[in-house]
């Protein structure tokens, strides 16, 4: 390199031979080439330091391409230990949320959060509109391979399916769902899966009042176990299954027993709309029956503790702008699962209309109508009922013949066994989204009865109505 500069450097000073020889003295010269030289010292220096960062430059590129390949190394190791482990395609979401509930009728003001949705293991359930799914924590696992197959497990300590249908089980959702094309629009699905009805979802997260609508509460199920089959069509989407309904075994008293429902859910998503959507639900075959028990001297027409059962629904909802709507209405009728022995028959409705005032803020109104009035109350499963040991109803919920002063003895009595009470139901709240993960919910609920249903129990009288406060923070990931 220092060679080439020289001899361009000769060059130049031949080139200015002419220029030199019409010099007038020889300081003239002198300092000509004095200048020169600078210049050309110049020009070397600049050129070291040019090819000096060159050469960094160079270092620098081959370690990073070191680095570069260590780094590969390191993140195939990482792969490959997620694919060892089984974290690979796993997605971990959750919910927290605590509860306060204040219910007049009861006289009771509590925090809620993850008591026992039972009396004991195994006992009765003691599942009311004011003890629901709210005041809960769940997890949530959920995997999908290369090949397709999903695989989702949702645990949730004395809340969810299993704490309702299976004693004190923590198991929510344990289901696969294995792809039978190629375009995984046809799933086999298999497991047990929460239920499928209506509008409501179950979580605080996935829903803006605390406590659920009264159809979901009374007059829907709670979980299918057994196998079915999941088919997406366009904007269709149509799930079945033939399984055991509320129950991950039949088995009564010892003796077995075979009791399959089937069970059907088909979505259409409206076009047109930011969101919208509209349902159709359906079941035929065996429910568990609660009113069923040896003393009654029923074994011999419920063996397996179950009986036949039919109900259909029907939801929507259409979101556009700010607003929001809501609606399902449903039917069902099981045998002998209602309060005179004969069989129980109900249909309702639920409706809600929701309204951002901002980014943050939401209000909410919910209504609600449950007709239980033949033969006395019965609702499926017959668990807000009682049998002919003559127990009465809890006073909870407002189901049931209701209760009447006794003229004589000025006592409350059972009213007629013939005719159940119709329910009705106000909710009004407001949500506030704090953070990205956090909302505030508080809500108001107004519940009425046709019949004198409601227990007092700061004088032991009865009454149609009662009012509840309730007010939660949910947060989730």
């Amino acid at each position: 390199m220092h060679h080439k500069f020289r001899l361009s450097i000769l060059t130049l000073a031949l080139g200015l031979e002419p220029v030199l020889a019409r010099a007038d003295t020889n300081a003239d010269i002198l300092r000509e080439i004095e200048a020169l030289k600078a210049k050309v010292q110049q020009l070397e220096a600049q050129v070291k330091s040019q090819q000096t960062q060159i050469e960094e430059n160079q270092r620098a590129t081959a370690e990073a391409g070191q680095t570069a390949d260590r780094a590969d190394v390191q993140l195939s190791g990482v792969k490959q230990a997620l694919e060892t482990s089984g974290f690979r395609g796993l997605t971990i979401t959750g919910m927290i949320a605590p509860a306060y509930v204040y219910n007049q009728a009861q006289q009771s003001g509590s925090f809620v959060f993850l008591n026992r949705s039972n009396g004991a293991a195994g006992d009765s359930t003691i599942y009311n509109y004011d003890n629901s799914y709210f005041g809960s924590a769940y997890i949530s696992f959920a995997k999908e391979t290369e090949e397709g197959t999903k695989w989702t497990l949702v645990l949730a300590p004395d809340r969810g399916a299993g704490a309702i249908s299976n004693g004190s089980s923590i198991v929510h959702e344990a289901s696969v769902s294995i792809p039978l094309e190629g375009d995984k629009t046809t799933r086999l699905i298999a497991g047990q899966i929460p239920d499928w009805e209506g509008y409501e979802s179950t979580w605080g997260n996935q829903m803006k009042p605390i406590t659920h609508n009264l159809l979901f509460d009374f007059a829907e199920l709670t979980s299918y176990t057994g196998v079915g089959i999941d088919m997406v069509r366009g904007k269709w989407e149509v799930k079945a299954m033939l399984a055991n309904m509320n129950s991950p075994r039949y088995y009564y008293s010892g003796n077995g027993g075979r009791a399959p429902a089937a069970v059907v859910r088909a979505d259409y998503a409206i076009p047109g709309y930011d969101n919208a959507g509209v349902g159709f639900w359906g079941m035929v075959g065996k429910l568990p029956n609660a009113n069923v028990s040896p003393a009654d001297g029923a074994t011999a027409l419920y063996r397996t503790g179950t009986s036949s059962a039919a109900m259909f629904e029907v939801d929507g909802f259409v979101a556009k702008g700010d607003w929001g709507y809501y609606g399902q209405i449903g039917y069902g009728q099981q045998t002998g699962a209602a309060y005179n022995g004969d069989t129980a028959k109900w249909w309702g409705l639920s409706g809600m209309m929701t309204y951002n005032f901002s980014p943050r803020w939401l209000g909410f109104a919910r209504a609600d109508y449950l007709n239980n009035k033949k033969n006395g109350g019965g609702l499926p499963g017959g668990y807000m009922n009682v049998s002919s040991s003559g127990q009465g109803f809890n006073g909870v919920n407002g189901f049931g013949p209701g209760y009447v002063r006794d003229p004589l003895t000025g006592e409350w009595v059972t009213g007629d066994s013939n005719a159940g009470a119709n329910r009705y139901a106000l909710s009004l709240g407001m949500n506030y989204l704090y953070n990205q993960s956090t909302s505030l919910k508080l809500e108001y609920r107004y519940d009425r009865a046709s019949r004198a249903s409601f227990l007092n129990t700061s004088d032991g009288s009865y009454r149609k109505y009662n009012n509840l406060l309730a007010a939660s923070v949910v947060v989730s990931f």
